[in-house]
């Protein structure tokens, strides 16, 4: 067990030491209060230190203020600086060798709690926090899950100090995760928007589209968009390592461009959810109503016959902390949606799941959120990567948690994993398999 003594209580360092310590790296952990306590403790005991003053054989962080507030403030004095060749923050001092030089439990509680996004800001078009907004992006350390890397600093730390100390048994994890909003490129259409769409192809010189379309809708070939089952088909080795989300919405501007209902796509449905993990993918419209979202997850569980827990917004849309509220209240236990639509990174500094904390409310919720960070989208649109591009940089970044031994989750979409002419996904369904054999 590691005892960390603190001077003062508050409900942001117990959920920032549970976090980390407990829930992210399996380790006991116990804050002590009294000073004599601790300096009182076995030698060989493992000790931090969280405190102005250096006691006894421990490894010291001097606190920041954040940890102790209450509300939500600006914080203009946080300090983004190198130190042993990685990015720190909330730099506090060092006055002994034991010392790390900046609070790690605060910088970190900054980041897992969302902290800049509760403060004024611009949104997006679709009224998200944007990447461009956050510390990380200004200071350039979003592709860095700088989080896992203060921790793995301070257990090395702590290893050091006290050779016997049980080491963390963490380790690396790709969690895959396929988001199907669109089973349907031509399909359960209705014949007026598919004749628009095929005369308009045809008036462009896009023959072998309007072709496509046609023999699609006719039965004739697949529809390009419907490779669930192949998709199965394809993750079945890594079914533990899997999760699949539905969207199960109406038809909208920015929703599934499906009319009609699929007896196809039902039973698929229900077939995947036998092997894997899955979760409701709510539509545009629900993400912000309680009553929209109920319907849509009781239509996936009436589909799959089970409870689903699981969640992650279409087009990433949540607000704090209000979101996380509704999904907390409605049966959610697990969201996946923690990351940003335009670019690639950590946007909560740290590639492993952690628990909510509602600044508002000053207490931490039993939401766990499961950050990704790399979208499919985001490399093909934001980042004009075509695959080859795309599956180097997805290793680079595989290789930045597996230091770390963190969770790194990516999204695919199903309607990408298409070689059909016209989609522009050319090459992809085939990285991807790739991507899968390397990472395991």
């Amino acid at each position: 067990m590691i005892v960390i003594y603190a001077e003062q209580k508050s409900n942001r360092l117990e959920y920032i030491v549970n976090e980390l310590f407990k829930h992210m790296y399996g380790m006991e952990v116990r804050l002590e209060y009294e000073a004599d306590q601790f300096y009182t403790l076995p030698d060989n005991q493992p000790k931090v230190c969280y405190a102005y003053e250096h006691i006894g054989r421990s490894l010291h962080i001097k606190p920041a203020e954040i940890l102790y507030e209450k509300g939500i403030r600006e914080q203009t004095e946080i300090d983004v600086e190198q130190w042993e060749g990685r990015t720190f923050m909330f730099r506090t001092g060092k006055d002994h060798p034991d010392t790390i030089p900046y609070d790690i439990f605060a910088a970190s509680f900054y980041l897992l709690s969302r902290y800049e996004e509760y403060l004024p800001h611009e949104k997006d078009r679709h009224g998200r926090y944007k990447a461009t907004d956050s510390l990380a992006y200004k200071q350039n350390f979003l592709e860095e899950p700088v989080v896992d890397q203060w921790m793995q600093t301070a257990l090395n730390r702590l290893y050091e100090l006290f050779p016997d100390m049980e080491h963390s048994k963490r380790h690396f994890r790709y969690l895959k995760t396929i988001d199907v909003d669109n089973v349907y490129a031509y399909r359960h259409k209705g014949l007026l928007i598919n004749g628009m769409h095929a005369v308009a192809d045809l008036m462009s010189g896009k023959s072998r589209q309007a072709k496509q379309r046609l023999k699609a809708v006719m039965r004739v070939e697949k529809d390009p968009y419907f490779n669930i089952e192949e998709m199965a088909a394809t993750h079945a080795p890594y079914a533990k390592d899997t999760l699949f989300f539905f969207h199960c919405g109406c038809y909208g501007k920015y929703d599934k461009k499906v009319w009609l209902p699929s007896l196809h796509y039902a039973i698929a449905r229900k077939n995947i959810s036998k092997t894997f993990g899955v979760g409701l993918h709510p539509s545009y419209r629900s993400a912000h109503n309680a009553r929209l979202f109920n319907i849509e997850k009781s239509l996936l569980e009436f589909h799959t016959g089970q409870q689903i827990q699981l969640c992650r917004s279409h087009y990433l849309l949540f607000n704090l902390p209000n979101d996380y509220r509704m999904l907390e209240s409605n049966g959610i236990t697990d969201d996946y949606t923690m990351g940003y639509s335009n670019n690639a990174g950590f946007r909560a500094g740290t590639s492993l799941p952690f628990h909510f904390y509602d600044l508002q409310e000053e207490r931490a919720s039993k939401l766990v959120i499961h950050p990704f960070c790399i979208m499919d989208k985001t490399l093909h649109a934001n980042m004009g990567l075509d695959a080859d591009a795309a599956k180097h940089y997805v290793l680079e970044m595989a290789k930045k948690v597996k230091a770390v031994n963190g969770e790194f989750v990516t999204i695919f979409h199903n309607e990408n994993q298409t070689d059909a002419e016209g989609f522009g996904w050319e090459g992809w369904s085939a990285m991807y398999k790739e991507l899968l054999q390397e990472l395991g």
